[in-house]
């Protein structure tokens, strides 16, 4: 690491805690030279107190329950830690780290005390004054070693490399390199080829391990736990891509081996029980013993959007341009627990707990290094739109895909005008050219009947249409879970089973009007053939395949034909609840993801009373999601102003991300996020 230029050394606090015959003592070392007598937590601190609250806080944050209900533990714990002597050595640190943090290393000598979440004793007289989201001080866990630490100097980018054993985590690993984005654009962080699904077996380990050239962050994205005998382990896979478990000891000596343990400053286990302590020591501990600088691991299991929040606010922290944070691994973790209490208000927040080595949390000095290559041209981060769809889009969201505007390039034109000469033909007045796809068919059907407008739907858009640019950027981006087309070609579809073959992918298409049940299409991932399902699934995985909702019906994927939604009277009998067409658990399970998720706009007119029926269908009452964006026409100043007014939307509750944009534009905008390195 590079020397930190003029700023001071950050000061520090060491405090270790150990059992002893008269409770729990705490021994305290400061920066300076203080060491106290030792003390005690007092005599309610107790290894039954702390493991009864370590339990209920794990089991809140698995049933994701408000943390009101353990905050007064939570303060009595603070209270008995910061008194006595921990007091009297950290009120002056405090006074003379002008304003900075202190850095607040705690030895945590036995399993019960490592397993603890420190990170959430609160503030008294506070409800979000808890330890790991602390501005005054920085908690971090100190590593047993009989290894020296010493610093590294980084010149050049510093360099990623992700270890994903399943595929199924693709879109894990999609986040944290959208989080990375930035600084893989500017040069400063170089995105080495990640190891995916089968490559990552046991016996290829050594070889990986060696590979040139070798990271400075290793990302782990899978599972891990503990054995009934205490021993950590991480799950990789075998030839046949069935798990197969790696003792964590057994990974030190390859990471020794390899000589990797030279070039390593962080490693990052995104795998719950990462840091529960075995027999000996936790994952993240043993691995910090082979002399990385750095640990970050979970107490407990997270949810997987709470885990893709972490990281991706961690690492923007870490390495982003604007980060004040900005190579601070301490700093980092405690602006993602920020986040996650902000998000989500639940425990998951402190369960990604940091072990470091030394007292110097700062692994990355990116104003003092040497930039060995020229900074990769960086998209137009001037440009608001490309900046919120990169905020949106490095998370779950939701698409919802209108039938109008350009992203459909000439589509429905001939459909239009061959409806438009039919109707002259039969001697109607001439239809206005800005006259909306449902009154221009509810007109047709009225002088030339139904089956009449089914034959020119056929005739004029049936066929393997290719899906336009921007539809096949926008698939590339896409994260499993819902998304909602009404489009009557099944062009987004054929985009992600062509850009997304890792996952599985399901269509559902209502019935027609008077029918009662969905017809649902089924792609499995690594599959080419799609199978028509006798009945709609009683539940999905929405975090793990994709899932369409066709609700203008039309032709389904393999080109197969059903009766569209066209005609105004066709909204008004065909547009289903999704109770009224789906088993209750998933219909509830579609809708919560709706609401839960942001939603990308585009397609879709508040002129238009069908788009405006759908989107209550769709929200009911419910305001849209938090950061969901709107992309209009260019030259739609008018509709600008519906959408952000909100007048027309679910809860009349104004959009606040809504911008013009061509579709070409707006395909050139994700193709160049997508070209920053994304896999798919």
């Amino acid at each position: 690491m590079a020397e930190k230029g003029t700023g001071p050394a950050r000061l520090w606090l060491e405090i270790d805690i150990g059992a002893a015959e008269s409770g729990l003592r705490v021994t305290v070392r400061g920066c300076r030279g203080e060491r106290p007598e030792p003390g005690t937590l007092g005599a309610d601190v107790t290894p039954e107190s702390l493991r009864t609250f370590s339990d209920n806080l794990r089991a809140t944050a698995r049933k994701q329950s408000p943390l009101e209900e353990h905050l007064a533990r939570a303060q009595a714990f603070h209270a008995a830690l910061f008194q006595g002597a921990v007091q009297q050595v950290l009120l002056p640190l405090r006074e003379a780290a002008n304003e900075g943090p202190v850095l607040l290393q705690l030895g945590l000598h036995g399993p019960l005390l490592q397993a603890f979440p420190w990170e959430a004793l609160c503030e008294p007289r506070t409800k979000r004054g808890f330890l790991g989201n602390s501005t005054d001080m920085l908690v971090v866990r100190g590593v047993t070693s009989t290894q020296p630490w010493l610093p590294r100097e980084i010149q050049g980018a510093v360099r990623v490399r992700a270890f994903v054993p399943q595929e199924t985590h693709a879109p894990a690993l999609r986040a944290l390199q959208g989080a990375l984005h930035e600084s893989i654009a500017s040069g400063e962080v170089e995105w080495l080829e990640p190891v995916v699904g089968a490559r990552l077996q046991p016996r290829y380990l050594p070889e990986l391990l060696r590979c040139e050239p070798m990271p400075h962050v290793l990302h782990f994205l899978g599972h891990g736990g503990v054995r009934a005998d205490g021993t950590p382990v991480l799950q990789l896979v075998d030839a046949e891509g069935e798990e197969r478990w790696l003792e964590v000891e057994s990974l030190v000596e390859q990471i020794k081996a390899s000589g990797l343990h030279k070039h390593l400053r962080l490693i990052v286990l995104d795998a719950c029980e990462g840091a529960q302590p075995g027999a000996f020591a936790s994952a993240a501990e043993l691995l910090a013993r082979t002399g990385v600088a750095a640990v970050v691991a979970h107490l407990w299991p997270v949810r997987n959007d709470v885990a893709r929040l972490c990281s991706s606010t961690f690492y923007r922290a870490l390495t982003g341009a604007r980060s004040p944070q900005k190579g601070d691994v301490a700093l980092g973790l405690h602006e993602a627990r920020r986040m996650v209490l902000m998000e989500h208000g639940t425990a998951e927040a402190f369960s990604p707990v940091l072990y470091l080595r030394g007292h110097d949390s700062v692994l990355f000095d990116f104003k003092h290094r040497k930039e060995l290559r020229a900074p990769a041209p960086a998209p137009r981060v001037d440009n608001p739109l490309a900046l919120a769809l990169e905020r949106l889009m490095e998370g779950p969201f939701s698409l919802l895909l209108g039938d109008e505007g350009g992203h459909l390039g000439s589509t429905l034109d001939g459909f239009h005008q061959r409806m438009r000469e039919d109707l002259a033909h039969a001697g109607a007045a001439p239809p206005s050219e800005h006259l909306p796809t449902s009154a221009l068919a509810q007109q047709y059907l009225l002088r030339l009947g139904e089956k009449e407008l089914d034959f020119v739907f056929q005739e004029t858009l049936g066929g393997e249409a290719t899906p336009p640019p921007l539809l096949e950027a926008l698939a590339r981006g896409l994260w499993p879970g819902v998304h909602v087309t009404l489009l009557r070609l099944p062009l987004l579809e054929r985009a992600l089973a062509e850009h997304r073959p890792e996952l599985t992918l399901h269509v559902i298409q209502p019935p027609e009007p008077g029918g009662k049940r969905a017809t649902v299409m089924r792609r499995e991932a690594g599959g080419k053939s799609w199978e028509r399902l006798a009945r709609p699934p009683s539940l999905l995985d929405l975090e793990q395949e994709l899932v369409v909702l066709r609700l203008y019906r039309g032709y389904l994927p393999s080109n197969l034909h059903d009766r569209p939604l066209l005609t105004e009277d066709d909204f008004l009998l065909g547009v289903h609840a999704l109770e009224q067409m789906l088993p209750p658990d998933l219909a509830d399970a579609i809708q919560s993801a709706l609401l839960r998720h942001p939603a990308l706009l585009m397609g879709l007119s508040m002129l238009s009373w069908d788009h405006r029926m759908l989107l209550y269908r769709l929200f009911g009452s419910q305001a849209l999601p938090s950061g969901s964006l709107a992309v209009v026409e260019p030259g739609g100043q008018q509709e600008c102003g519906l959408w952000e007014e909100g007048r027309g939307l679910p809860g009349k509750a104004p959009l606040r991300h809504v911008f013009e944009a061509s579709a070409e534009v707006l395909a050139a905008l994700l193709e160049t996020r997508g070209s920053g390195g994304r896999t798919s």
